[in-house]
């Protein structure tokens, strides 16, 4: 995925992906799987009106304006990272998790020697790894780390960041194999080696026979006890994204609807699959009629493909040779948008 050309159509796959993703579950978040339907029906693109991603596809974007700020230099990036990720705290963030908000508050202290991660098994950093997987692709970084130290900013457990850098490693795989040879039980055998800890090993391997059954992602979902929604938990959230995403490897929208449609925690789960789904297909493997339903703005779809054009080139482009400045991000359209819907969904 070296190219300039490659690299722009997986990455904004992957963000695309995984706003969408974000932002098609985000109103049926913790919400059972029987009343998710109850209350909206099953998933359509047919619904009106633009939908705003969460905290999830937040912490992904402050995450790629860090990036291009620290050419790639980790001790630059932490830096950039933390100074933003204090200023996220205070922008009245759209359904952000208690972990990534949490750290916010602690990076005003980062200064002083406080480390701002925490220690929660929580999923909201799994849309961040798979994004900063494609984007130090090709840097001469190990991916592995680079996703372990991210996540590690925010979150310290360590089976959180091993399940992160396992979705990680997945999608820069998918983005550097062609469609044609991509096999859905090779990249599962593949995540299983990457696990190192022993409970996201054993769901794994548990996923083996349901794929080659060609079993549904609720029937995997029954089987572990999740049949009335998925967890918040970054392991549970893994195995089943993974799952989604295997199982419909060439359709972003059927592998999308799958997850969501699973209840619990839809957004962070809609938007792992999707930003899997999407790194893998590139952005052209998105259906065109789903962008538009994206809200988000001054950060929607078209902001979103110019980081997408940025990270084409990054960290060698000519806009890096000086002063690596990220996107404009309009601070004050971003909370104007966040205090909206915020006062939305009271």
């Amino acid at each position: 995925m070296h190219s300039t050309h490659l690299r722009k159509i997986h990455i904004h796959g992957a963000l695309l992906g995984a706003a969408l993703g974000d932002a098609l579950g985000r109103s049926r978040t913790n919400l059972s799987r029987r009343d998710a339907l109850r209350k909206y029906g099953p998933l359509s693109e047919g619904s009106t009106g633009r939908r705003m991603y969460s905290g999830d596809t937040q912490l992904m974007l402050l995450t790629a304006q860090a990036l291009l700020k620290s050419r790639s230099d980790l001790r630059s990036f932490r830096k950039t990272f933390h100074a933003r990720l204090a200023w996220y705290g205070l922008s009245f963030p759209v359904d952000p998790s208690a972990s990534t908000m949490l750290a916010a508050w602690k990076s005003w202290l980062a200064r002083v020697g406080l480390r701002p991660g925490v220690d929660s098994l929580d999923n909201g950093a799994g849309a961040q790894a798979v994004f900063s997987a494609l984007a130090i692709d090709g840097t001469g970084h190990n991916i592995g780390r680079w996703v372990d130290e991210t996540v590690h900013l925010t979150r310290t457990n360590s089976q959180t960041r091993n399940a992160c850098v396992v979705l990680g490693e997945l999608a820069d795989l998918s983005a550097n194999t062609k469609r044609d040879n991509f096999e859905p039980s090779e990249v599962l055998a593949k995540a299983i080696q990457i696990s190192s800890h022993k409970e996201l090993t054993r769901q794994l391997k548990a996923l083996t026979p349901f794929l080659q059954g060609g079993k549904s992602p609720a029937a995997v979902a029954r089987h572990f006890g999740w049949q009335d929604g998925v967890s918040h938990s970054m392991v549970d959230t893994t195995v089943m994204a993974i799952y989604c995403w295997l199982r419909y490897p060439d359709d972003f929208k059927r592998a999308t609807t799958a997850a969501i449609h699973l209840g619990g925690d839809s957004k962070s789960l809609g938007a792992i699959v999707g930003g899997l789904s999407g790194a893998h297909l590139g952005v052209a493997g998105i259906p065109s009629e789903l962008p538009a339903m994206l809200g988000g703005s001054p950060h929607g779809p078209t902001w979103i493909a110019s980081l997408a054009e940025r990270f084409s080139h990054w960290p060698h482009g000519v806009d890096d040779l000086h002063r690596a400045p990220p996107q404009k991000t309009r601070p004050l359209l971003q909370l104007l948008r966040n205090g909206w819907e915020r006062l939305r969904f009271r």
